[in-house]
């Protein structure tokens, strides 16, 4: 009677997962962009998801760091690694902006 999963299954779940992530992209509406009339980040946060295929990336952080993140992701009803990816997009967006000029 062993419970655990076969790597099988884990695989079909997993592939079926990244596969309904793909295909379920959603798009944003003129009106949605119309109500974000400002750059801030809780209006940014207000849009919807962007789906792309993700990659596994593990983050060492200090337990301050941590907890703020925690916090802020509690607030926002948002997961911690939605908060992480959102910052580090707008950061390299403006990096990039930077270096272009």
């Amino acid at each position: 009677m062993n419970k655990r999963k076969k790597l099988t299954e884990i695989q079909a779940a997993f592939e079926q997962e990244e596969h309904d992530e793909t295909t379920s992209t959603s798009e944003t509406t003129p009106a949605e962009i119309e109500e974000v009339k400002d750059d801030s980040l809780s209006a940014s946060l207000q849009l919807p998801k962007k789906s792309n295929r993700k990659i596994r990336f593990t983050l060492d952080l200090e337990k301050p760091l941590d907890d703020r993140l925690t916090k802020a992701a509690n607030k926002l009803n948002r997961s911690k690694a939605e908060l992480v990816r959102f910052s580090l997009e707008r950061l390299l967006d403006e990096l990039e902006s930077e270096w272009k000029n």
